[in-house]
């Protein structure tokens, strides 16, 4: 299952640095696209969790550090 990230909204090393913060480095899999990346998960049961814990990640993190 794959998530689409546009390259607008945040860069590379944001989306890493996410990844590990939620644990989740080396299970998610980066590919960059022409306008962003999509980020691929594992096909299982839990995937659905575990992209809606990733999500809620970026927000927080956009939440703590862009809205000041």
């Amino acid at each position: 299952m794959t998530l689409y990230i546009s390259a607008a909204e945040y860069d590379y090393h944001t989306l890493v640095k996410v990844a590990e913060m939620a644990g989740l480095h080396g299970i998610i899999g980066f590919h960059e696209t022409e306008d962003g990346y999509l980020l691929s998960f594992p096909d299982t049961k839990e995937t659905p969790t575990l992209i809606n814990l990733y999500k809620s990640y970026l927000k927080d993190l956009k939440n703590n550090i862009w809205v000041h």
